[in-house]
């Protein structure tokens, strides 16, 4: 999977886009009560909750983003009609060579589900499995195969009627870029974040640094831009297209 300098540096400032989003709407919640003597840690609580809950919309964007990278295959979150309204599809991707279709429920996976979230996830992948098939055919596609998944990114598991894959075995249903760049960003994500507040904690936080190809991107590097590609292994800085 090969990707421009340009969007290589779109996605590592998505990530410092993350964190400032997050500063900027707690900077506009009142105290919490529990905190009043400490507005900062009101503050941060705030500001990391926030993170946590679109942390799992970069996800699927990723997830999403890299799919549609491939040759033949197109990706999109969808809203689609069920049995009873409507319903949310997290990734929905369909390869027109092929003929293989996808359906993904996203979750962050990093820690248990209760019972009720368990049995509300598969009834509403029940109604997709059992709505997809009209919804694909009004827009002209015709698979020749249908997979209805859950991933899980960080790899929690727990009983399920669909199969849960985690970060690294999404990449056994396309080539195997598509998990090293959506692991490889959400590692640099890890420590962008980690680093934003680990000098507000009462212990420092050692995180290493240069460990993706996100963090040897810098916006005033000289064109021409090479172009990030991703393999199995890892991703190298390549010499650009002739048309890119």
């Amino acid at each position: 999977m090969r990707l421009t300098y340009a969007e290589a540096l779109l996605w590592k400032k998505s990530a410092a886009q993350l964190i400032a989003d997050a500063k900027a709407k707690s900077a506009k919640i009142p105290c919490d009560p529990l905190f009043g003597s400490n507005p900062r840690l009101s503050s941060l609580v705030s500001e990391i909750d926030s993170i946590k809950k679109r942390h799992g919309l970069l996800i699927e964007r990723a997830l999403i983003f890299a799919i549609n990278k491939l040759s033949h295959w197109r990706a999109d979150k969808e809203k689609i009609s069920v049995a009873g309204g409507k319903a949310h599809l997290d990734c929905l991707a369909f390869n027109a060579n092929t003929g293989k279709l996808y359906v993904f429920e996203c979750k962050r996976g990093h820690g248990a589900f209760d019972g009720d979230k368990i049995r509300e996830i598969d009834q509403r992948l029940d109604k997709v499995k059992a709505s997809i098939g009209a919804h694909v055919a009004s827009k002209g596609w015709r698979p020749s195969s249908t997979g209805t998944f859950i991933l899980s990114f960080y790899g929690a598991t727990w009983k399920s009627a669909y199969p849960i894959h985690d970060r690294h075995s999404v990449s056994s249903l396309f080539e195997p870029c598509v998990g090293r760049f959506v692991v490889d960003y959400m590692e640099h994500l890890e420590t962008t974040t980690s680093n934003a507040f680990s000098s507000e904690l009462r212990d420092t936080v050692d995180v290493p640094v240069g460990e993706t190809i996100f963090d040897l991107i810098t916006e005033d590097r000289e064109k021409p831009w090479p172009d990030v590609l991703f393999t199995e292994d890892g991703a190298d800085f390549v010499y650009a297209h002739q048309n890119s």
